[in-house]
């Protein structure tokens, strides 16, 4: 053993071995190489026979769910996509440049898909930032990340609310070209929740990605959502169910009491005080309807039915009473006669 490590010792002294570093010169000589001397132009697609489609691989880092608006029908997320494809205008030999592997470039000296969200919420942008920078190979391969805060549309189902699940799709596709001049297809991760934080309000439940080359090159990536529902439990359905208990127990009480009609009164107020808070917590859609709303209505109209019935009740309590005074009144007289 020690001589082993004699010898491979000796031969690390004697037969030092070759490292290649690359300097500031190598790269600026590469880069005058590939603008300069090439005269690379970033309008033309990176593709030396213009008949044949550019393959773009797509995958989606998500980082948050930031919102989700049930009334707009909208979905807030950040994270960044990962684009890779082959510019064949971009390669070299590494050893003419000290082997020279790989370089950063900024985005907008590049040629590089104009991808967006298709269905996008408020506004259409493109996506990345001039201050960022597509790391490119020597072989032509280019990497593009761009990090965004994406506001897309998601049609809203609030029947089962707060127990409701929601599906969203972000669509990205190449607004300007064809499917036969840029073809996006779905990377091999796609949707990737490494750097995923969760949301209060919402889990995220599952991932999807899917691509399509029928009509138009696009690649969908498809969130499921799952509403976290205690604080509704505990702040609007479990106070209503006690609610409706207490407007049961009202016949209960005596009729003779006189405190029929009141308690009732009073638990309808308390209802309708708390339904004035509830609909301030309830998604407002118009498309259909909860069945937590439904229940609530529900309630109301047998709080008001509840009512109506405690005022009949004591209505006709007090007429008995007072026919049974006048026809003992008229017992005593007729008696006495």
């Amino acid at each position: 053993m020690n001589i082993l490590l004699l010898s491979v010792l000796i031969l690390a002294l004697f037969y030092p071995v070759k490292v290649f570093s690359q300097t500031g010169t190598d790269v600026n000589n590469l880069l005058t190489h590939l603008f300069t001397t090439r005269g690379y132009n970033k309008k033309i697609r990176p593709l030396t026979d213009q008949n044949t489609a550019v393959q773009i691989g797509l995958d989606f880092f998500l980082n948050a769910i930031i919102d989700f608006d049930e009334q707009d029908e909208s979905l807030k997320t950040s994270g960044y996509l990962s684009f890779i494809w082959l510019d064949e205008y971009l390669t070299w030999n590494p050893a003419d440049y000290n082997s020279t592997t790989e370089i950063f470039l900024p985005q907008d000296d590049i040629w590089k898909p104009d991808v967006a969200i298709r269905n996008a919420f408020k506004s259409f942008t493109g996506l990345g930032s001039s201050f960022l920078n597509v790391r490119v190979t020597s072989d032509g391969l280019v990497w593009w990340n761009p990090f965004q805060v994406l506001e897309s549309t998601c049609a809203v189902d609030i029947t089962y609310f707060p127990f409701d699940r929601q599906t969203c799709d972000l669509k990205f596709t190449a607004w300007s070209y064809s499917k036969d001049e840029v073809e996006i297809n779905m990377g091999s991760r796609g949707v990737e929740l490494e750097d995923y934080v969760e949301n209060s309000a919402w889990e995220l439940t599952g991932t999807s990605a899917r691509e399509t080359n029928t009509g138009e090159a696009a690649v969908f990536f498809t969130l499921k959502l799952k509403r976290k529902s205690g604080f509704y439990i505990l702040n609007v359905i479990m106070p209503v169910v006690l609610l409706s208990i207490l407007s049961v127990f009202t016949f209960v009480l005596p009729i003779t009491s006189g405190e029929r009609a009141s308690y009732a009164v009073t638990v309808f107020l308390s209802l309708a005080v708390f339904l004035t808070i509830i609909a301030a917590e309830l998604p407002k859609n118009s498309e259909n309807t909860s069945v937590l709303a439904v229940y609530l209505m529900l309630i109301s109209s047998w709080s008001t039915l509840i009512v109506v019935l405690c005022l009949i009740e004591s209505r006709i309590a007090i007429r008995d009473e007072k026919e049974c005074a006048n026809q003992c009144f008229l017992y005593g007289l007729c008696k006495s006669d």
